[in-house]
């Protein structure tokens, strides 16, 4: 049982880690004005984040949250 709760908390820290950095190269995109990646990686974000876990959403920070609120582009 202690394995199956190790890999749930393995699996969150590493779906919040690819969130930030997917929020990054958005953030990259959008200085460089490409406007189809920072698309593309606006909804890769998203599916991202809906695979966090409802209670591991409990332990994101504020800067997590921010990723999470992010406007659609479309």
């Amino acid at each position: 049982m202690n394995i199956d709760i190790t890999e749930t908390e393995d699996r969150t820290t590493e779906l919040i880690a690819l969130a930030r950095l997917v929020a990054f190269a958005i953030e990259s995109a959008k200085s460089l004005d490409a406007e189809i990646v920072e698309f593309c990686l606006d909804k890769a974000l998203h599916a991202v984040l809906e695979q966090i876990a409802e209670p591991a959403r409990m332990t994101l920070t504020a800067s997590d949250i921010t990723l999470m609120n992010r406007s659609a582009l479309c």
